[in-house]
C-alpha cells in the first residue's frame, strides 16, 4: 500500500507542478500584456499629439512627437513578442506531464491487480464452496447407509 500512496504523492506533486508552472507563466504574460498596453496607450497619446501639431504651420514639434509615438510603437511591439515567448519552460511542463502520466499509468496498473487479486479470490471461495458442497453430497451418501444400519440394529434390541 506505501508503494499506492507515493504514487499518489507523485501525481498530486506533479499536478502541483504544472499548476505553478501556468501560473507564472500567466502571471509573467499579463505583466507584459499590461506594460504593452501603457506603452500603446502612451504611443496613441503621442499620435493625437503628432497629429495637432502636424496640422500646426510649424512641422518642428509635430515631427518630433511622432518620432516619440513611433518609439513607443517598437516598444510595445517588443513586449508584446516578449510576453508571447514569456513561460516557455516547455521542458519542464513536458517533464510534469509525463510524471503525471507514469504516475496515473501505475496507479491504473495497481486498481487492475487489486481487481485481478480479488477476482482470484472470489474463484477461490467458489471453488472451496463446490468442493465443500461435493464432500458433504459424498459423505452423506457414505453415512446415510451407515446411519440406516446403525438406526436398524437399535431397533432389533
Amino acid at each position: 500500500m506505501s508503494d499506492t500512496i507515493l504514487k499518489l504523492q507523485i501525481l498530486a506533486r506533479a499536478e502541483i507542478t504544472l499548476a505553478q508552472i501556468r501560473t507564472q507563466r500567466a502571471t509573467g504574460r499579463t505583466v507584459l500584456y499590461a506594460v504593452a498596453m501603457i506603452f500603446g496607450l502612451l504611443a496613441l497619446g503621442m499620435f493625437n499629439f503628432a497629429g495637432f501639431h502636424a496640422l500646426s504651420p510649424q512641422h518642428g514639434p509635430a515631427l518630433a512627437a511622432f518620432y516619440v509615438a513611433l518609439a513607443d510603437v517598437g516598444v510595445a511591439i517588443i513586449v508584446i513578442l516578449a510576453a508571447n515567448k514569456i513561460g516557455h519552460r516547455e521542458q519542464d511542463e513536458r517533464l510534469a506531464r509525463e510524471v503525471r502520466d507514469l504516475a496515473y499509468a501505475e496507479l491504473n496498473r495497481d486498481v487492475e491487480q487489486v481487481k485481478a487479486e480479488l477476482d482470484q479470490i472470489i474463484d477461490d471461495v467458489r471453488g472451496i464452496r463446490e468442493g465443500f458442497s461435493s464432500f458433504s453430497g459424498a459423505a452423506m451418501s457414505t453415512i446415510a447407509p451407515l446411519v440406516k444400519m446403525i438406526m436398524g440394529s437399535g431397533k432389533k434390541k
